[in-house]
Order: C-alpha cells, then structure tokens, then sequence
C-alpha cells in the first residue's frame, strides 16, 4: 500500500430476524470479518496473525504492526472498516431524525451556519456527526475530545467530499450515499481516500 493512502471497505450486511442482542454480537463479528478482508487485501496480512490492543480512550492498535493504522464502524445494516499507513478513523452513520438539542450541544457557530444553509438539516447533521465521529476515532480521544473544537471546510456539499479541517493538521472523506453517511479521517495533510462498497 502506498504512503498516505486510506481504503475503506463498505458493506450491507441482513440482520434480519435477529434480537437486539445477537444482532450486536453479529455487528461486531462482521465488522472484524470486513477488517481481516481488508488487511488481506491491502497487506497480504491475516489478521489472525497479529495481536489487538486498545489505548487509552479504547483505539484498538495492531501491537506487533504499528505501521498499519485501522478502524471499524457499524450502523444499521452497515459496516466499514478502514485501513492504512497514516493514524485514521471511519464512521458509518444511517440517517435518522436528530434533536435540535444534540445539534446545540455538538456543532459550532460555523457548522450550525452550514446546517442552516442546507436542504435537509438532519441528512447535513449526520454528514457532520460522521465526520466528528471519524476524527476523534483518528486521534484516539473518543468522545473526551470536545467535538465543537474540530471544523470541517464544508461549503458547497454535494454528495461527496474530500478536504481539510479549518482549525486541526489532517484531511478527511465524507460521502453522502442515501440511506447512511459515511465519512474518514487521516491525521496527514496529504492522504488519499479510497472508498469499495461489496
């Protein structure tokens, strides 16, 4: 895999008939089975071959691969996982109705702004609450990073999108596919995305 490049793997998974319960335990085992796919497929690597440890706020790391970054998200029927050679995180988002208080509590002045500006307020806030969540999985803070201090360039939104944050080194991949948001984040100024859907 080249340097700075990000490939995210997407799939559409039926947790049909399942309860609560086991369709969190299929979430999790499917999006560990979409990991291995990808570390294979870029790295030629089992990820049974290699140990998984999590830091301080819970990022889980290769600890016998420090040069490959990975991350793994899932909502509703979808999973993603990301990998590559630069820190990174990836949301997966379905769009659902948001409160006006959680908009309040998460989004600047400038993002409240852009939410304001478009078409669908709710589908525009999911898009930013992927990225919020794909930034902080990058930077391994979780949800203790205060998700107002980090701003995307989002002007001009059009069903996808790669740019920088105004005020935070790194660029990110946001896309907006329909029935879910899916967004990445690298902490390199220079990283390419790529994005397959199984």
């Amino acid at each position: 895999m080249s340097d700075n490049k990000i490939v995210v793997y997407v799939k559409k998974f039926s947790y049909e008939n399942l309860k609560r319960g086991e369709k969190k335990k299929a979430e999790t085992q499917n999006g560990r089975a979409l990991l291995k796919e990808a570390v294979f497929r870029e790295y030629g690597i089992d990820t049974n071959d290699l140990k998984i440890e999590k830091g301080e706020h819970g990022k889980p790391y290769f600890s016998d691969r420090k040069d490959i970054f990975f991350n793994i998200s899932h909502s509703g029927d979808y999973a993603a996982a990301a990998v590559g050679n630069v820190p990174l995180g990836v949301d997966v988002q379905v769009m659902s109705r948001v409160g006006e208080s959680v908009i309040g509590k998460l989004c600047n002045d400038d993002e409240k702004r852009f939410l304001n500006e478009s078409e669908d307020r709710g589908k525009a806030f999911i898009i930013l609450w992927s990225l919020k969540e794909s930034f902080v999985k990058a930077t391994g803070d979780g949800m203790s990073f205060p998700m107002k201090n980090i701003n995307f360039k989002m002007d001009n939104f059009k069903g996808e999108k790669e740019g920088g944050f105004s005020n935070r080194h790194g660029t990110f991949h946001v896309r907006d596919c329909g029935e879910y948001a899916l967004a990445a984040c690298a902490l390199s100024e220079s990283a390419e995305f790529l994005v397959i859907d199984f």
